[in-house]
């Protein structure tokens, strides 16, 4: 049943854009974005949006049409019982909004956020459960759709819309079916699920639109929203880039595209730098900086972690060296993929590269890294910090920090995530879940690192709260090797650390 556009949001509408029906162009000379954009519809786009770049009459109109576009090309409006003036004036848009003959079909993957830590906890008879109670929600919600395949996380299917618009409406409706409290066995899960889907006219092999899907439910991920589309265009470019980053990084290493860049970790007590993390940093000649998160991603995807993992832990060795013959001899900590924890000869080939280190080296790693294969990743980890590698737990907070494996691993140093840390003086919340880390890993045996120490206000909150050791933009950015020494040789920004004023307000107003 077609759903009919609320008149007085139409009335409005129409009255903004062709009030007595001018031109597009005589009532809207000062938005012309929006005369252009209602232009393209005519002509049969509906993928145009408007950006709402000011406030007041601009933003409404372009709130409006953005709305209005996406439920015509949703098949979700009916004009038959409007004006007919009204009708008249959207004849354009209603022509781009025409149901196809022959719907569309789609494949999807509907998968549990962290799934995986709950299939651990409850086994794998109820694991199972809750997934074909997922498959029939998603079957009752989705007329026709048929179940597929179902994962340890996930569940894929296929089902039919009559556009890319109508499908992400339905999904949406189905999201909301899917998380209502499902009960098992006396027990009751509320989970949440996110959706990726892809045209399946996109390609014809049925693994290449699954794995589009799975794109597309990474990208959904990623921006933090229920349900996204694998737009062919857009993955075919990444995969471009993908594979041009994966054929050019072997030779950037060689031709010394690829550093690494040291941010300090300032001892609180003391003043005094202990140690430094390396991060890696590749800027190509033609194009400058590549998105350290992005190039990293492609090394996990295509198995050039290992090596590159070890050119980083050999550079960082190799630079430590100079440091100290500079007269700096500061703790270096090297980020290891969570990919490489569990890999056993990895581990004797990091201990053999860490043997020939004139100082001391130590490890970043996230404590969810081990959950893929906890036994062999722990024992790992025990043999390096048998060796004397330092562990530091990185992004504490970020992600679902489980109590039980924070206990068991064997690690000198918690970083708190900056998430936390910048919101210290904005926020009732963030100073009291700080400061319970804090007490947390003290209780544990360990320092504390805050990390995104970008102000002199959070910086002394924290000195406070007995934090260790701080680290962000206000003490310094990660430096290139040459500059990092002659950072560690300025007593000027010691100083300029060091006059960090007081937070007795914050003190006061009982936030510490």
């Amino acid at each position: 049943m077609w759903l009919v556009f609320s008149a007085a949001v139409a009335a409005a509408l129409l009255l903004a854009l062709f009030w007595r029906g001018r031109r597009l162009r005589e009532i809207m000379p000062e938005h012309p974005e929006i005369a252009e954009a209602l232009a393209r519809v005519a002509r049969g786009d509906t993928n145009v949006r408007i950006e709402p770049l000011r406030c007041g009459r601009q933003a409404r109109l372009a709130s409006r049409f953005n709305d209005l576009v996406t439920r015509i090309d949703a098949g979700a409006l009916d004009w038959t019982d409007a004006d007919r003036q009204e009708r008249a004036l959207f004849d354009s848009l209603r022509s781009a909004a025409a149901v196809r003959d022959n719907p569309l079909t789609f494949v999807a993957i509907a998968e549990v956020e962290r799934f995986t830590f709950l299939r651990q906890s409850i086994g794998f008879e109820l694991a199972n459960g809750l997934l074909g109670q997922i498959g029939q929600r998603i079957a009752g919600a989705l007329f026709g759709a048929e179940i597929g395949r179902m994962g340890r996380t996930n569940v894929e299917f296929a089902f039919r819309a009559n556009s890319i618009g109508e499908a992400q409406l339905r999904l949406l409706e189905a999201v909301g079916m899917i998380e209502r409290e499902i009960e098992i066995d006396g027990y009751a899960f509320d989970l949440s699920v996110t959706i990726g889907f892809a045209d399946a006219a996109s390609s014809s092999i049925r693994e290449e639109l699954i794995d589009r899907a799975a794109a597309a439910l990474a990208a959904a991920q990623g921006k933090r929203v229920k349900v996204g589309f694998a737009d062919p265009v857009e993955l075919e470019q990444h995969s471009r880039t993908d594979l041009d980053l994966m054929r050019a990084l072997p030779k950037a290493l060689a031709a010394g595209e690829v550093q690494l860049y040291y941010q300090p970790k300032l001892e609180a007590r003391t003043d005094t730098f202990k140690s430094a993390e390396a991060l890696i940093r590749w800027i190509r000649p033609d194009t400058g900086l590549v998105p350290t998160e992005r190039f990293i991603q492609v090394a996990e995807e295509s198995g050039a972690i290992r090596n590159l993992t070890k050119w980083v832990i050999s550079r960082a060795i190799d630079d430590q060296k100079r440091m100290i013959r500079e007269g700096f001899n500061l703790d270096i900590y090297v980020n290891i993929s969570g990919q490489l924890l569990h890999d056993r000869s990895f581990a004797q080939e990091a201990l053999e590269l860490v043997r020939g280190a004139a100082g001391k080296i130590g490890f970043e790693i996230t404590e969810t890294a081990v959950i893929e294969d906890p036994e062999a990743a722990l024992a790992n980890l025990r043999d390096f910090t048998s060796a004397g590698i330092r562990l530091a737990i990185d992004d504490y907070g970020s992600g679902l920090s489980s109590l039980a494996y924070l206990k068991q691993l064997p690690a000198n140093e918690l970083k708190i995530d900056r998430m936390f840390v910048s919101g210290l003086t904005e926020s009732h919340r963030d100073p009291l879940l700080v400061r319970s880390s804090i007490d947390l890993a003290h209780a544990l045996e360990m320092e504390v690192t805050a990390e995104g120490v970008h102000d002199a206000m959070s910086l002394s909150l924290l000195r406070i709260m007995g934090c260790d050791l701080l680290q962000g933009y206000y003490i310094s950015p990660p430096l290139p090797l040459a500059e990092f020494i002659h950072f560690l040789g300025d007593d000027e920004q010691l100083q300029r650390i060091a006059r960090s004023p007081q937070p007795g307000e914050w003190l006061r107003s009982g936030n510490v």
